[in-house]
């Protein structure tokens, strides 16, 4: 299982390097959905090579919130029976959140490494207001991704031989 994870990250690294920010619009907006490899993995080490951190910020918060707008829908469509099947594990925590946070369960999921795009199909599940939905999802995704970006251009070089250790 691990060596599984291990070659789907180096795939998904490959893809982004040898696609730039397509290749992160593409990661995330999978990521937002159905990928279990979250974007900031990709993110670091692109501006650690010289990505401008600002530009992979908002390339990887659009292709993630469409992703995460995919990710309502098909919670919206195939609800919690769908849902429990692709992260049984989750949605009994997710619920909760839900029930306590509401929206705010989306921004918390959206900003940490917390799996959003369990939270972006139980939105829709749960049929939380679309509007509400959408803002604190970009606004955590931006957060999480700058911070990513951020942290990757001022400390690539340390990133790097990080990520060789996956």
């Amino acid at each position: 299982m691990v060596y599984m994870f291990e070659e789907l990250v180096l795939w998904a690294q490959m893809f982004v390097t040898d696609y730039g920010l397509i290749g992160t619009f593409i990661i995330s907006l999978l990521e937002s959905f159905v990928f279990p490899v979250p974007t900031a993995v990709f993110i670091a080490p692109s501006t650690a090579l010289g990505v401008d951190p600002f530009i992979i910020t908002v390339v990887a918060t659009i292709g993630s919130v469409i992703g995460a707008v995919i990710g309502y829908g098909l919670g919206y469509v195939f609800g919690e029976k769908a849902a429990n099947k692709l992260f049984r594990k989750h949605m009994g925590g997710v619920k909760k959140w839900f029930d306590k946070y509401g929206a705010w369960a989306v921004l918390i999921a959206a900003f940490t490494p917390i799996p959003f795009k369990v939270f972006a199909w139980a939105a829709g599940i749960f049929k939380l207001d679309f509007k509400k939905f959408l803002i604190v999802s970009i606004i955590g995704r931006f957060i999480q991704f700058a911070i990513a970006a951020y942290v990757g251009s001022l400390f690539g070089g340390w990133f790097l031989s990080s990520l060789a250790l996956i």
